[in-house]
């Protein structure tokens, strides 16, 4: 097999984080290892947008982040859900991302602050996301205008959840996605991307099956919908869809094998690959720009689905 394309950005990040010293990440204990993942934030990605306004808030049980990247106005919102493998990962840690989704697209983004495992495992953190989307759904007044339906995102473990809480939405309420190279399958496949990039480019087989033992205690679950959604037949109607993929990581050929099934399905998919890229470059943007416009390309895209789902969304009061 021929040695794969890595861009300079990324050859250089990889250097560093391989000159760094310490245990590795899937090796730390829960709270050392959410730590590492801010560290990694403020060492390789960019500000927070200061122009972008947000607000915390309460739902459901579920501490929440609205951002407005303007005055609000009554349209979609997208619920974004972060990665971290259902283990690190807060509202903190995709502070800027979430404010850079807002200022791309100019809509209300309200990101997620789900329960984390071990502490709590499946399914803790899908109640918590379903929860959280059914109450701005619903148009809190904290959103300052009418919510005209949602948009489901997030990036890796935040994508999975962003695909499984769609699949329990009414139609009429799920807009759309937005999915940052998802988990598609928490079986551990032996072959292909998973086994091409298993060490060596950030995310691995290593901290993957941490963060699968510690979401996903009872090996039976591992195989449910929720998580595996490549095991199982896709939502009959799935909404417009983009995916964007990182060329260099283990789940990239599940982002392109849940592109085909809903291509396949009939439904409308954009599928982006960011070509010598990894896992994770969505926060990482400092360091990775090239991953930076490829988020901002879906970004766009996902803004002009909404458009063209219901056109009469920015207009309506």
């Amino acid at each position: 097999m021929s040695a794969p394309f890595i861009l300079p950005e990324t050859a250089a990040v990889l250097q560093a984080l391989a000159a760094m010293d310490g245990p590795h990440l899937g090796d730390l204990p829960a709270p050392a290892a959410r730590e590492v993942y801010h560290q990694l934030g403020d060492a390789f990605e960019e500000a927070t947008d200061p122009a972008v306004r947000t607000v915390d808030f309460e739902g459901e049980g579920v501490t929440m982040r609205a951002y407005f990247p303007g005055d609000a106005q009554p349209g979609p919102v997208i619920v974004y859900y972060h990665g971290g493998g259902w283990v690190i990962g807060d509202l903190d840690t995709h502070n800027a991302l979430c404010a850079r989704l807002a200022s791309v697209t100019g809509l209300r983004v309200v990101a997620v602050d789900y329960r984390l495992a071990p502490e709590h495992p499946y399914p803790a953190a899908h109640d918590d996301c379903l929860a959280a989307a059914r109450f701005v759904a619903q148009g809190p007044s904290v959103l300052e205008a009418p919510v005209k339906g949602i948009a489901l995102a997030g990036d890796s473990a935040g994508g999975a959840l962003a695909l499984a809480v769609s699949g329990k939405l009414e139609a009429a309420q799920r807009l759309a996605q937005f999915l940052i190279y998802p988990v598609g399958d928490c079986t551990e496949p032996e072959e292909g991307s998973y086994a091409q990039f298993a060490e060596g480019f950030l995310l691995d087989r290593k901290l993957m099956h941490r963060f699968i033992e510690d979401y996903l205690p009872n090996v039976a679950t591992r195989q449910d919908r929720d998580v595996s959604p490549l095991l199982h037949e896709l939502p009959a109607s799935s909404p417009p869809t983009v995916i964007v993929a990182a060329g260099l990581d283990p789940l990239r050929d599940q982002g392109r094998a849940l592109a085909a099934r809903l291509i396949m399905q009939g439904a409308e998919c954009h599928y982006l690959e960011a070509a010598g890229l990894i896992h994770g470059m969505a926060t990482m943007r400092r360091a990775l720009p090239s991953g930076d416009a490829q988020i901002v390309r879906g970004a766009l895209l996902l803004a002009d689905l909404l458009r063209n789902r219901k056109p009469d969304l920015q207009g309506e009061s």
